[in-house]
């Protein structure tokens, strides 16, 4: 397969997804460049943007994609005012979006082992859906993939 820039396509889980990445990737963009993000973005930081998660995992409630402004692709690359960002944006978004509990996923390093689709250093905020009787377990998988899922293709590949 060939070797992207930007994006790790094995790991895209939807063909939508697969086709945007694709697309961007073509043109020389990195699909996680705020400029280039199609969705909206709820807000931004001096260090990072937050987005809901277009392509959500199954039984959740709320996902957010939180993404770095500027191209940051090893943690070692990140200083600690980034850090504390991060933290910041995690307390925000648990109480103006009312997170009771949940998870804070940090995707980074190789995409074969970390499951990633994009390279840029992300996270995701995700609540599972809830109510009174049930709680839906939600899984965020780590390990990635060789060859696309099945179904997916690349378009003129």
């Amino acid at each position: 397969m060939k070797d992207y820039k930007y994006i790790y396509p094995p790991n895209a889980k939807r063909q939508e997804q697969l086709d945007i990445m694709v697309d961007l990737e073509s043109r020389g963009l990195d699909p996680l460049d705020p400029d280039y993000i199609d969705q909206d973005i709820l807000f931004k930081t001096d260090y990072w943007y937050v987005s809901e998660n277009r392509f959500p995992y199954d039984e959740v409630e709320r996902q957010f994609l939180i993404a770095s402004l500027n191209p940051v692709y090893k943690i070692e690359d990140m200083s600690n005012e980034m850090w504390s960002d991060l933290k910041n944006i995690w307390v925000k978004l648990e109480k103006d979006y009312n997170i009771p509990g949940g998870a804070l996923c940090f995707r980074f390093g190789d995409p074969a082992l970390s499951n990633a689709s994009l390279k840029r250093l992300h996270a995701h905020v995700i609540m599972p859906r809830h109510d009174d009787e049930v709680r839906h377990k939600v899984s965020f998988s780590i390990g990635g993939h060789k060859e696309l899922r099945k179904g997916l293709y690349i378009k003129n590949d």
